[in-house]
């Protein structure tokens, strides 16, 4: 450090100075007159070209993809579910819910047991979920039709010979108590 120090005390009065060293002007001039006419030559270099191209790339791929998306989303929303199968819809959930309403107010010795078998009974409307989606896609289509109702019909069977034994268990505990009492 001590030798940088020494230096600029040495040639601290060239370095206080505005003005440039003598001959700066004739340096500059030589120097432009090597230059060639056109000006500098800019160079692209062949990771700044491969950088353009994969954003280039990246941007016509997203364009692509959100065009083939819309275009599908829009033949999705011009076909829509008949008013028939909408109401049947309705008129099969409406008795669902009736149903799952009755098995959620039955009394269980395990609220675990009965938290389970509502989720049970919660997991078959995924299976739901997905006809609906392909009833949408295809509203023409009859085996979609058919799959739709066949679900309904048995998911109402299931939960009514459940609120059956349900109603079996409650009567034989019923019985026991006044057995019991007595």
């Amino acid at each position: 450090m001590n030798n940088l120090e020494k230096q600029i005390k040495e040639q601290r009065l060239l370095l206080d100075s505005d003005l440039p060293r003598e001959g700066h002007e004739e340096r500059f001039l030589q120097k432009l007159k090597r230059m060639p006419e056109q000006g500098p030559v800019r160079r692209i270099r062949f990771r700044h070209a491969i950088q353009v191209a994969a954003s280039v790339a990246v941007i016509l791929t997203s364009a692509v993809l959100l065009v083939r998306t819309e275009k599908s989303n829009s033949k999705a929303a011009r076909q829509e579910i008949p008013a028939d199968i909408m109401e049947a819809d309705i008129y099969y959930t409406s008795q669902l819910d009736a149903r799952y309403d009755e098995i959620s107010g039955f009394h269980f010795d395990n609220e675990e047991e009965k938290a389970v078998l509502l989720h049970e009974l919660k997991d078959l409307e995924e299976y739901h979920q997905q006809l609906m989606k392909d009833l949408e896609a295809n509203p023409d289509d009859e085996r979609v039709l058919a799959a739709l109702i066949r679900h309904y019909q048995l998911k109402l069977e299931l939960m009514d010979q459940i609120i059956k034994q349900l109603n079996q268990i409650k009567t034989e505990t019923s019985d026991n108590y006044e057995n019991e009492s007595l």
